[in-house]
C-alpha cells in the first residue's frame, strides 16, 4: 500500500470511527471519486482562466495598435489621459464569457460571405477603337427589295386572281428578284412533255427575299383550275407537301397559305359571263405534332390538298396512317434545306421521298390490275416536281440534291438563270447578308456582358430614330440562358427582389426597359406557347417596343417584318458564317433597313476578320463596324463623365441580388452558366482558335450570369451536403462537451459534498451520440 492509499485510509478511520470494513471500503471509494472530480474541475477552470488571459492580452495588443497615433494637444486638454486601471481579477464567469465570445467570433468567420467584385477593374486591355463617323446605314441599294414597276407579276404570267389578291390584300405590287427569276420556270404547266416541268428546281436566295411566295404561288396556280373537273374535290387527297424544319416556320408558312387560299374567285371590273367559274376546293393542312394523331388522321381522311408539315410527323403518318392518300402528290417543297440537314433530317426526308414514290407505284399498279377503281382517271405519268430552297449552297446540300433531285435547275438570286447539272454546279462557300443591313460588333469584357446588353436594349428600345419596326431579337446559345435572362429581367427591381413568379408568363416587363415587353422562344417550350409568342411578337397592331430572347430556333425562315435589330450575345456555335447570315437575316427584310449587333469577347476578336472573309458581296463593301463598350454604356445609362459606371454597377448589383434572393434563382443562374460552358465547347475545330474554353476567365464569365462566384464553388453536390452534415454533427458534440464542463464548473456543493447521481454529467450530455471516430465514407464504384 502506497502513501496516498494510507493517507486516505487514515483519514477515513479518523472520520468514520468504528464502522465495519464493508462500509469503510465504500466510504474510501466515495472520497477517492470526490477528489478525482475536484481535480478534473480544477484542471478545466485552470484552462478557462489561461484562455481568458490569452484573449485579454490579444485584445490589449490590438487596442494599443489602434492608439499608436498621438492625440493633438487640443484633444489632450479636452480628454486628459487617465492612469491605467488596475487589471481586473479573472473569475470563472469571465472565462466562460470569453469562451462564448471566441466561439461566436469563430462562427461568424466561418459563415459564407459573398464577395462583390468591381465591374470596371481587372478587365483585359482592349485596343482603342476608332468608330466610323460616316453614315450609320449602308448606302447601297437594298438587295432583297421588290423590283421596280417595270418588272411585274403579269410578265411572269401569274394568274390574274393571284395578282389581284397580292395587290389588294397583301399590298405586294412587284416581285422580288428571286421571284422574278423563279416564277417563269415554276409556272410552267406540269405536263408530260414539258421540258422545264420535268426538271426539279434548286432555289438559292438570301433570307427575307420572298422564297415562301416563290413556291406557294405556282402551287396554287397549278392546283386551283383542277376544281373545274367534276370528280375533283378535297377528298382526292394530298397534292402538294411543304416540309419545314421547325414548328414555328411550318405554322408561318401555313398562315401565308391560308391567306392566299382566301383569295376572291372573281375579278373586279370583268363581267361575270367572261370569267371562268372556279370552286373553292383547296384546303390547307398543318402537321406539326401539336394535336393528337386521332385528330390529324381525321383531317387527313377528309382530305388536305396542300399540306405543311415537319419531317418527322409526315413520315409517321406515311408509315402508320392508311387513310393518308398521298399517291397523287404533284409538288414536294423542302424549305430551309440547309437547316433540315443541320437538324439531322436527311434520312427522314429520304424515307418520305421513298414513301411517296412507293404509294404512287402501288396505286398505279392496283388501277392497272383493276383491283382499284379511279373515278374520272388520273394521269399518274405526270412526274412530281421537287423544289429545294436554301440560303446557301453547301457541299452537303449539293450531295443531297444530286441524290434526290432530277436534273435540277439551279436558280441563284445574284445570277441569271442557269441550266446546269448539280455535279457541275459551282461550289460556293460564300454567304450573303442583305446589302442594306448595318453590321456592328462590340468588344465586351466578360464581366460587362450583362450590363452592356441591358444598356444596348435601352438605347435601341427608346431610340426615336426614324426606323422601320420596333422589335428586337436577342440570340443566346442555350435554352437555360434564355430562361435565365427572361426571368432575370422580368423579376428584377431596383428597390427589392421584384416579381419572382415569372416562369409561367408569356411575356414580362423590366423596370429598366420602360413600356417594353420581353418574350422568349426556344425548343423546350410547349408548341402552344411557342406559337402564341410568335403571334404576339409579330403583331403589327402593337406599337410598343418588344424584345425576344431566343436560341437558333428563331434564326431560320420566320418572317418578322417589324424587327429593327438583332443582337447576338452568344456567337453561333454551329454553322459558322451560314448561321450568322440566317440570324441577321431576321431584320432588313424585303428592302427595309436593320441593325445587326454582335458581342465579341477580347479573346474572340479574330473571329471578326474570319467572318468578313466568309461573307460574299458583289460590292465588296461588307464590313463589321466596331463600337466601343464605353459608348454603348453611355448611350444606355446616360450621365456625365464616368457616371455611367456607377449606374451600371447599381444595375449589376440589383441583378445579383435577385439571383441570391432564393435558391431557385441561384440554381437557374448556375444551370445557365454551366449550359453556356457546354455550348461554348461545341464550336467547330476551325473556329477553336477564337472560341476555346481555356481562353475564358471563368470568374469574369460568372459575373455575366449575375453570379458572385463561379458555380464550381457555389454549387452544392450530394457529397458536399453529406460532408456538411458530418461537420455539423461533430461540432454539436464538441459544443455539448464544452457545455458539460461549464455545468460542472457552475455546480455547487451541498453540505460540502457534490450531488450524488447515478450517472455523470458527461454521460448525460453525450447520450445518444456515438463517441467512436466515424469511419470514412467509401466511394461507390
Amino acid at each position: 500500500m502506497n502513501k496516498s492509499t494510507l493517507s486516505v485510509s487514515f483519514s477515513c478511520n479518523n472520520h468514520l470511527g468504528q464502522k465495519s470494513s464493508t462500509s469503510l471500503a465504500a466510504e474510501v471509494v466515495k472520497i477517492a471519486a470526490k477528489k478525482a472530480v475536484d481535480g478534473l474541475i480544477d484542471r478545466h477552470l485552470h484552462k478557462d482562466r489561461a484562455s481568458a488571459k490569452q484573449n485579454a492580452k490579444r485584445s490589449q495588443r490590438f487596442n494599443n495598435k489602434k492608439q499608436k497615433s498621438e492625440p493633438s494637444p487640443q484633444q489632450e486638454e479636452q480628454h486628459p489621459v487617465n492612469p491605467p486601471a488596475k487589471k481586473a481579477k479573472s473569475t470563472p464567469t469571465d472565462s466562460q464569457n470569453a469562451i462564448d465570445n471566441q466561439a461566436t467570433q469563430i462562427t461568424q468567420n466561418n459563415q459564407k460571405k459573398h464577395v462583390v467584385s468591381s465591374l470596371f477593374t481587372f478587365n483585359p486591355e482592349i485596343e482603342e477603337i476608332k468608330e466610323d463617323k460616316g453614315p450609320k446605314q449602308p448606302q447601297q441599294a437594298p438587295s432583297n427589295a421588290p423590283l421596280a414597276s417595270t418588272s411585274s407579276f403579269e410578265g411572269a404570267k401569274l394568274h390574274p386572281l393571284l395578282i389581284q389578291h397580292l395587290r389588294d390584300k397583301l399590298d405586294i405590287k412587284a416581285p422580288t428578284p428571286i421571284q422574278k427569276l423563279a416564277l417563269p420556270t415554276l409556272l410552267q404547266p406540269t405536263e408530260k412533255n414539258s421540258v422545264l416541268s420535268s426538271r426539279d428546281v434548286f432555289i438559292q436566295s438570301q433570307t427575307g427575299s420572298g422564297k415562301t411566295l416563290t413556291y406557294l404561288l405556282p402551287i396554287i396556280q397549278d392546283l386551283l383550275p383542277l376544281g373545274e373537273l367534276s370528280f375533283i374535290d378535297r377528298s382526292i387527297g394530298t397534292l402538294a407537301i411543304i416540309l419545314a424544319p421547325t414548328r414555328e416556320l411550318a405554322r408561318q408558312i401555313f398562315d401565308v397559305l391560308e391567306n392566299l387560299l382566301h383569295l376572291s374567285l372573281t375579278l373586279k371590273g370583268v363581267p361575270e359571263e367572261d370569267q371562268k367559274r372556279l370552286t373553292r376546293w383547296l384546303v390547307g393542312g398543318l402537321l406539326t405534332g401539336g394535336s393528337t394523331r386521332t385528330h390529324e388522321k381525321a383531317r387527313l381522311r377528309k382530305g388536305c390538298p396542300i399540306l405543311v408539315s415537319t419531317p418527322g410527323r409526315l413520315l409517321d403518318h406515311l408509315q402508320n396512317t392508311t387513310s393518308f392518300n398521298a399517291s397523287k402528290c404533284r409538288w414536294l417543297v423542302l424549305d430551309e434545306a440547309d437547316r433540315l440537314m443541320d437538324l439531322g433530317f436527311e434520312e427522314t426526308i429520304t424515307g418520305i421521298i421513298k414513301g411517296l414514290e412507293g404509294r404512287r407505284k402501288l396505286t398505279k399498279k392496283a388501277i392497272d390490275e383493276g383491283s382499284l377503281s379511279e373515278v374520272g382517271g388520273w394521269d399518274f405519268d405526270v412526274r412530281r416536281r421537287n423544289i429545294l430552297c436554301s440560303a446557301t449552297i453547301r457541299e452537303d446540300i449539293q450531295s443531297f440534291a444530286s441524290q434526290q433531285l432530277l436534273n435540277p435547275i439551279v436558280l441563284k438570286e445574284s445570277d441569271i438563270k442557269k441550266d446546269v447539272d448539280t455535279n457541275a454546279a459551282e461550289e460556293s462557300t460564300k454567304f450573303t447578308p442583305p446589302a442594306q443591313l448595318s453590321q456592328k460588333y462590340v468588344q465586351v469584357p466578360l464581366k460587362l456582358r450583362l450590363v452592356s446588353l441591358l444598356a444596348l436594349l435601352r438605347s435601341l428600345a427608346t431610340s426615336k430614330e426614324n426606323v422601320q419596326g420596333n422589335r428586337i431579337i436577342v440570340f443566346f446559345s442555350c435554352t437555360d440562358s434564355v430562361d435565365l435572362h427572361f426571368q432575370l429581367f422580368g423579376g428584377v427591381s431596383m428597390t427589392d427582389a421584384g416579381n419572382r413568379n415569372v416562369d409561367d408568363k408569356l411575356s414580362v416587363t423590366c423596370p429598366v426597359l420602360p413600356n417594353t415587353k420581353i418574350y422568349r422562344l426556344h425548343g423546350s417550350m410547349s408548341l402552344q406557347n411557342r406559337l402564341s409568342t410568335v403571334r404576339e411578337f409579330t403583331d403589327k397592331k402593337t406599337t410598343e417596343p418588344a424584345i425576344m430572347f431566343c436560341t437558333s430556333v428563331a434564326s431560320r425562315g420566320l418572317d418578322m417584318p417589324l424587327v429593327r435589330a438583332v443582337i447576338q450575345v452568344d456567337l453561333p456555335t454551329e454553322g459558322g458564317a451560314n448561321e450568322y447570315v440566317h440570324r441577321v437575316g431576321r431584320t432588313a427584310r424585303a428592302g427595309k433597313g436593320g441593325e445587326a449587333w454582335s458581342f465579341v469577347a477580347p479573346s474572340e476578336h479574330g473571329w471578326v476578320d474570319w467572318l468578313t472573309s466568309q461573307l460574299d458581296s458583289d460590292t465588296k463593301s461588307i464590313k463589321l463596324h466596331p463600337v466601343s463598350v464605353e459608348n454603348v454604356l453611355k448611350r444606355g445609362y446616360g450621365g456625365q463623365g464616368t457616371e455611367f459606371e456607377s449606374r451600371a454597377t447599381d444595375v449589376q448589383t440589383s441583378l445579383e441580388r435577385w439571383v441570391i434572393a432564393s435558391p431557385d434563382n441561384s440554381q437557374l443562374a448556375r444551370q445557365a452558366y454551366l449550359s453556356h460552358i457546354r455550348a461554348y465547347a461545341t464550336h467547330p475545330i476551325e473556329e477553336r482558335k477564337f472560341f476555346h474554353i481555356k481562353l475564358l476567365h471563368l470568374g469574369h464569365l460568372a459575373k455575366a450570369f449575375a453570379l458572385r462566384e463561379t458555380p464550381t464553388t457555389a454549387s452544392t453536390t450530394k457529397a458536399d451536403i453529406a460532408q456538411s452534415k458530418d461537420n455539423q454533427k461533430h461540432q454539436s458534440i464538441e459544443q455539448k462537451m464544452q457545455e458539460s464542463v461549464r455545468r460542472i464548473g457552475k455546480s455547487t456543493k451541498r453540505d460540502g459534498e457534490f450531488a450524488n447521481n447515478d450517472t455523470s454529467e458527461f454521460q448525460t450530455s453525450l447520450s445518444g451520440y456515438d463517441m467512436k471516430q466515424p469511419k470514412p465514407n467509401k466511394r461507390k464504384r
